[in-house]
C-alpha cells in the first residue's frame, strides 16, 4: 500500500500499524538493534508510484524502517512531501543486482548502490533476520 504521509491523521496511523505493525520499542534500540537506514537514493520505481512522484531532475531519496509486521519505506518528494510504501514480511521481496531492490505486489523501488548501500549492510542483514523469524513464527502458528 502506497500513501502519502506527509500529514498523519488518526485513520493513518492505524491503518499503518494494521499492515506493517508498531515501531520498534527502545529496549530493541538499545539492545543494538537497527530500526532504520540511511537515506538511499532512488533508480527507479514501478508504475503505481508515478501518480505520487512527479519525476524532476532532481534525485529522490528513499529510507527504510523495520517494523513489527513489515516495512515502511518512505520516500521524500518535491515540497518536502513524504508517501510511504508499506509492505508485510510475507510479501516482501529483496533482490541485490545492479541494484537493491524492494519488491512487493507488483510494485518495487531499486536503489543505488554506493557508499550509502555499504552503510546499510548491518541494517539490511538485521531486516532479512527480522523477515525469517517472522515468516517462521507464522508458519508454525
Amino acid at each position: 500500500m502506497i500513501i502519502n504521509t506527509t500529514y498523519l491523521d488518526k485513520e493513518k496511523k492505524k491503518n499503518i500499524q494494521n499492515i506493517v505493525g508498531k515501531q520498534i520499542n527502545i529496549l530493541s534500540l538499545l539492545m543494538g538493534k537497527i530500526r532504520g537506514s540511511h537515506r538511499m537514493i532512488i533508480e527507479k520505481y514501478s508504475l503505481g508510484f508515478h501518480k505520487f512522484i512527479n519525476k524532476s531532475n532532481s534525485l529522490l531519496f528513499g529510507s527504510v524502517e523495520i517494523r513489527e509486521k513489515g516495512i515502511m519505506i518512505r520516500i521524500i518528494i518535491k515540497n518536502y512531501e513524504t508517501i510511504s510504501w508499506l509492505i508485510p514480511y510475507y510479501k516482501l521481496s529483496i533482490f541485490k543486482s545492479k541494484h537493491l531492490g524492494f519488491h512487493s505486489s507488483g510494485q518495487f523501488l531499486k536503489f543505488r548502490i554506493d557508499s550509502n548501500y555499504r552503510m546499510n549492510k548491518k541494517f539490511l542483514h538485521q531486516l532479512i533476520e527480522k523477515k525469517n523469524s517472522q515468516l517462521q513464527n507464522l508458519t508454525y502458528q
